[in-house]
């Protein structure tokens, strides 16, 4: 099956772009978080395996991501859009491995952009909309546009949490970079500008 990726440090809005992409090429988008998450929720085998591993402080190992992509496919889908994986270079031998990899779009973005970003995002309790207080701000505050439920924060976008995020991108992931390079994947797009300008240029560079 054809895929794209797309990846880039955190705030750099590659969930915007993805849920841009798949929509307008009628790809399925595959986020790995959202999916890890509502295997939790629906307590499912795999769910329950997932909350024993970061339950003990651990993080999803490989084989358990694959079992999880492969039990998320839609068979009627055109292509997927990879949003969160591959996050490492044996992650991306697995996926060209196993999928036709069309192009990885790299979003470019300096840590302290990233920062102020992550900072300001809101995500909604019930349906997973999500907000910046700068660049997307809900009508009412504190309130989703879409379904009405309260805005949080998640665990993962607190002070605490987003330094060591962004460290780990720069230790594990941002080497995809080379691995997709090397391939004649690779597209870098610069992604300080607003999430149309972004996905302009990313349409530009698709090919």
């Amino acid at each position: 099956m054809d895929c794209i990726v797309i990846f880039g440090i955190q705030g750099s809005g590659k969930g915007v772009q993805a849920k841009l992409l798949s929509a307008h090429l009628s790809y399925q988008h595959i986020m790995i978080g959202d999916l890890l998450r509502e295997q939790i929720l629906l307590k499912t085998q795999i769910g329950k395996k997932v909350e024993r591993v970061i339950g003990g402080g651990g993080l999803a190992d490989d084989d358990l991501i694959y079992e999880l992509i492969s039990h998320s496919l839609c068979d009627t889908a055109a292509g997927i859009v990879f949003d969160g994986f591959p996050r490492t270079p044996t992650q991306a031998e697995h996926l060209c491995a196993n999928f036709t990899v069309q192009k990885a779009f790299y979003l470019e973005l300096d840590d302290a952009t990233a920062i102020s970003r992550i900072e300001s995002r809101r995500v909604c309790s019930r349906c997973g909309e999500i907000y910046n207080l700068v660049s997307k701000k809900p009508q009412v505050e504190g309130v989703c546009d879409v379904c009405g439920s309260a805005l949080i924060i998640r665990d993962d976008d607190k002070p605490s949490a987003i330094r060591k995020r962004i460290k780990d991108f720069h230790e594990r992931t941002q080497g995809l970079t080379e691995f997709f390079a090397e391939k004649g994947l690779l597209a870098t797009i610069p992604a300080a500008g607003t999430p149309e300008e972004v996905f302009a240029t990313l349409l530009s560079q698709l090919g």
